[in-house]
């Protein structure tokens, strides 16, 4: 996309993004979006084809930009709260992909399934574990379920926990899975000793 066109489509996507603070999206309209812009209608539909398209076009940029982000995290942790963080500074954007699309629209926004695989795979190594292929896509659907749940909860702010608390959570329940997982590979190979 020449530079030109990216600047006026991501002037309209923040557009967009201050609308929403005020409004549904099914109450935002082009002339709103391009006179906060400073831009003629021609402009807009020369771009996207109507607010939704926008919305749309929003969205897979929030998705590029969250992919980008996870790549710099070292921890699953750091890439948790990263998120948090994310959906809390943008949070009525999120609330509306949420009323737009529901948690799906929300799972594809977010790149779950890397995070839960990297996850995967690092809990995996460090249990000793040999891979299982239809364990780990269980664990992936359950725990990417999980995932969105926690976080509509965060994002329409029922959630009564601060970013670093659900983290902390978090990060229990899967230190005690991995616990389990590598008293059960040493189980299997007869190197548990269960006496004092």
């Amino acid at each position: 996309m020449p530079e030109h066109e990216n600047r006026t489509s991501l002037a309209l996507g923040a557009a967009l993004r201050t609308l929403l603070r005020q409004r549904p999206l099914d109450q935002i309209r082009v002339r709103e979006l391009t006179e906060l812009c400073g831009l003629r209608r021609q402009s807009f539909y020369y771009h996207f084809k109507d607010v939704y398209d926008l919305f749309a076009w929003s969205v897979r940029q929030e998705r590029s930009l969250l992919l980008g982000r996870l790549e710099e995290c070292l921890t699953w942790r750091q890439a948790l709260l990263d998120l948090l963080g994310r959906a809390g500074e943008e949070r009525t954007f999120y609330q509306a992909v949420l009323d737009q699309s529901g948690q799906a629209g929300l799972g594809e926004m977010i790149p779950l399934e890397e995070a839960l695989k990297a996850l995967q795979i690092y809990y995996r190594s460090r249990c000793g574990v040999l891979p299982d292929q239809p364990a780990e896509e269980l664990d992936l659907r359950c725990g990417r379920t999980l995932l969105l749940s926690l976080l509509e909860s965060w994002i329409r702010g029922g959630a009564a926990m601060t970013a670093e608390e659900l983290a902390d959570a978090l990060e229990r329940s899967v230190g005690h899975r991995a616990a389990g997982a590598a008293w059960q590979t040493l189980q299997k190979r007869g190197e548990w000793n269960q006496r004092p």
